[in-house]
C-alpha cells in the first residue's frame, strides 16, 4: 500500500505563501501609513499644539490598527495549527491501518 503525500505538501506551500505574502502586505502598508504621516506632519501647516495632537490621534490609530492586524494574524496561525493536528491525526490513522493490515495479512 502506497500513500501520497503530495497534495498535503501542496496544500502546505499555499498555506505558507499566503501567510507570506500576508505578512509583506501588513508590513507593506504599516510602512506606507508611517511615511504618509510623516510627510502629512511635515508638510502641513498647523501650529505646535495641533501638530502635536494629530501625531497622537495618528499614533493611537497606527496602535489600533497593529493590535487589530495581531490578532488576525494570531487566529490565522491558530487555524493553520489546527489544520495541521488534523493532518497529523489523518496520517496517524491511515499508517495505523496500513500496519494492522500488513500485519494481518503476514500472518
Amino acid at each position: 500500500m502506497r500513500i501520497s503525500c503530495s497534495s498535503t505538501h501542496n496544500e502546505m506551500e499555499g498555506t505558507m505563501s499566503g501567510r507570506n505574502s500576508w505578512t509583506e502586505t501588513a508590513s507593506a502598508f504599516a510602512v506606507g501609513l508611517g511615511v504618509g504621516a510623516a510627510l502629512g506632519i511635515l508638510f502641513a501647516p498647523r501650529s505646535g499644539s495641533d501638530t502635536r495632537d494629530l501625531v497622537v490621534e495618528s499614533a493611537k490609530a497606527s496602535l489600533d490598527g497593529a493590535i487589530v492586524a495581531g490578532e488576525a494574524l494570531k487566529e490565522r496561525a491558530q487555524d493553520s495549527i489546527d489544520q495541521m493536528k488534523g493532518q497529523v491525526k489523518k496520517a496517524t490513522e491511515v499508517g495505523e491501518r496500513a500496519y494492522r493490515e500488513a500485519k494481518s495479512s503476514a500472518s
